[in-house]
């Protein structure tokens, strides 16, 4: 391997500058793609201070609604803009077409992103000490996962981008559970953190394997740091769930596989390259699992269970806020989705009947730091049920317990819809019953 130098290479400078002159060059030719370009931008974007002046200028005028153009943007620049006007004209020369804009932007993203990579290894050559190594992997963790600066935006910008955000016909990109009537109910999204909580031997760590399988057979990228039960284990009871490939528990457990099951674990190993779920144990701190999360690029991460974590603190009511936090504040600062599971304090059964927020076991900070919270408890109304509970949702609707249904051989929870004969006819259509209304109603706005 050859000595890291300090000089970039000329071909990745030289795009870089190129594309900068064509995303100024593309917005004096066409003003319609301001939109998409102020969108796909930012004035850290050019390195060239000309170009970045330009850039500014034209934007403060398409803010103020003002014609967009090389007269208007080189008088904006202000006493020198006759000489911005003839970089404005030579950008429109040299740029082929503004169709190409937001291809243009990327090369611009991608060599800012390479500069700032660059500069962090020139940095960890230079650092004296491994905590200085950490902070600076530590940081450059950040801009990998997309991590934002601080920044403000005036409301005239903010409504602008929400104008944009509700014309653009791109669907929502919310986590999909696998549950439709729990999908309906909740909107997740990079950045969240999620707690689902239930008592022992509840079922939570199979429910959460099958989010996870679902959420990473749907294109995301999943991490499952378990601190209970070992690789092997987890993958036995995902083996069992039906949507990987059904092979009853009981079957693995006892070798006793047959010539189907067989068939279907090799198509679920077929399958598997397709699916980005990755089971990770020996990581036993929020420091440990924000490593791996950075390194691996994990769009999504399980904890299971949070309790389990190491932290310091004096008493476990400092312990458990420490994690509380620490996983929140990972969750915002790497725009990584996490879902941690949480033991409960089961309440007497001689008072208050159903779990809440308050029976999270061992700190308040997790209801305060969540912006969802599950909660997962038995249900006596039927054989092997279950029901599920939205007590906090930021985005949306509470509901009253969704009730699912439990196979244990295989691992696999699914809604239960309680069939009730219709009074009035029996020819007559069935229609929702007041059980199936409630749910599709939620509960309360969090607001």
């Amino acid at each position: 391997m050859g000595e890291l130098t300090r000089e970039q290479p000329g071909g990745v400078l030289n795009r870089w500058t190129q594309a900068q002159t064509a995303v100024i060059g593309a917005m004096m030719i066409d003003e319609r793609c301001l939109g998409d370009v102020f969108q796909a931008t930012s004035a850290e974007m050019f390195s060239d201070s000309t170009l970045r002046h330009i850039y500014e200028a034209a934007r403060g005028l398409w803010l103020e609604h003002r014609p967009v153009d090389p007269v208007t943007v080189g008088d904006a620049c202000g006493g020198a803009g006759k000489a911005y006007v003839e970089t404005i004209d030579n950008a429109m020369r040299v740029t082929p077409t503004a169709a190409n804009v937001l291809e243009y932007a990327e090369i611009c993203r991608q060599g800012l992103m390479m500069s700032r990579y660059r500069e962090a290894a020139y940095q960890l050559l230079d650092a004296a000490t491994a905590d200085q190594c950490a902070e600076i992997w530590n940081r450059l963790g950040k801009e990998l996962m997309g991590a934002k600066k601080v920044r403000s935006v005036t409301l005239q910008e903010a409504i602008g981008r929400y104008l944009d955000r509700m014309n653009d016909e791109t669907p929502p990109d919310y986590l999909s559970l696998g549950i439709e009537r729990l999908d309906k109910l909740l909107h997740i999204g990079r950045g969240k953190f999620v707690i689902l909580a239930a008592d022992s031997s509840s079922g939570k760590t199979a429910l959460a394997l099958q989010f996870a399988y679902h959420i990473a057979d749907c294109g995301k990228k999943v991490g499952f740091f378990s601190l209970e039960t070992d690789n092997d284990t987890l993958t036995d009871r995902l083996m069992a769930e039906t949507q990987v490939a059904g092979i009853a528990l009981p079957r693995t457990k006892a070798k006793a596989l047959s010539s189907a099951d067989y068939t279907r674990a090799t198509s679920a190993g077929m399958h598997s390259a397709k699916v980005n779920l990755e089971l990770v144990d020996n990581c036993e701190t929020v420091d440990g699992i924000r490593s791996v999360t950075i390194q691996k690029g994990y769009d999504v991460i399980f904890v299971d269970y949070l309790q389990l974590i190491d932290e310091e603190g004096e008493k476990r009511w400092d312990t458990v806020t420490k994690i509380s936090m620490g996983l929140h504040r990972m969750a915002q600062t790497l725009g990584v989705t996490v879902i941690g599971l949480s033991q409960v304090t089961p309440p007497d059964k001689s008072g208050k009947k159903n779990l809440t927020m308050d029976d999270l076991r061992e700190s308040r900070q997790l209801k305060h730091d969540a912006d969802v919270i599950l909660i997962l408890e038995p249900c006596d109304e039927f054989p092997n049920g279950r029901t599920l509970t939205i007590a906090k949702n930021k985005d949306g609707r509470r509901n009253r317990g969704m009730k699912l249904n439990f196979d244990p051989e295989h691992m696999t929870f699914s809604y239960h819809r309680r069939v009730e004969t219709s009074k009035a006819s029996d020819d007559a259509a069935p229609g929702p019953t007041l059980y199936d209304m409630a749910e599709d109603e939620g509960g309360d706005l969090p607001f």
